[in-house]
């Protein structure tokens, strides 16, 4: 079953070439703790939310104007902690592979209510979907990860396909790896 993310405040979209300005989740900023986070992100466990601010490092890092699914999968793999970074290294892939092939990607382009894509906006709906199907209080990386390889468009599903990498497959792991049965996939469509 199909669900939109809810809407966004309003926030002045960046200049060109500007660096993202908005600490994503209050995590991470002077002054701001984790458990500050906006209501996006109430539902995220912790390292769920490092694994935003790290996609939105990457951003902010590459000069993009808002935060792709390039970039959420580069902060879901660089955690070593999270399953998704060992499940990559065993295809031979590092999250320094995704943030570069990312970069080799056409910009994308501001997002005025964002700085979350649609994209990425579709993930975290869908994430927070797969957490309550699979029983769970809290949004875990892996969760945001099921989502983020069920979007079959955006900087993600391309980086996958140049690197021959079947994102069901990945999904399958990811559940296995939960000790769940791989056919507990959520069903999006």
């Amino acid at each position: 079953m199909a669900h939109r993310a809810g809407p966004m405040a309003a926030e002045t979209p960046p200049r060109q070439g500007a660096i993202l300005s908005q600490p994503i989740a209050g995590g991470a900023g002077p002054g701001r703790s984790l458990g500050s986070s906006p209501p996006m992100f109430e539902d995220f466990a912790e390292k769920t939310v490092v694994a935003v601010q790290k996609a939105e490092e990457l951003a902010k890092q590459l000069g993009d104007e808002s935060v792709a699914t390039g970039h959420i999968i580069y902060g879901l793999t660089v955690d070593r902690s999270v399953c998704l970074h060992h499940i990559f290294q065993d295809l031979n892939v590092d999250p320094e592979m995704f943030s570069g092939y990312v970069k080799s990607l056409p910009r994308e382009p501001v997002v005025p209510n964002g700085p979350w894509n649609r994209h990425v906006r579709t993930v975290f709906a869908r994430a927070k979907d797969a957490a309550l199907q699979l029983g769970s209080q809290k949004v875990l990386p892996e969760h945001l990860a099921l989502a983020l390889l069920s979007v079959k468009a955006g900087s993600c599903y391309e980086t996958l396909k140049e690197f021959s990498i079947d994102p069901e497959y990945v999904q399958g792991l990811i559940l296995q790896a939960m000790g769940l049965d791989p056919e507990m996939a959520p069903e999006w469509f």
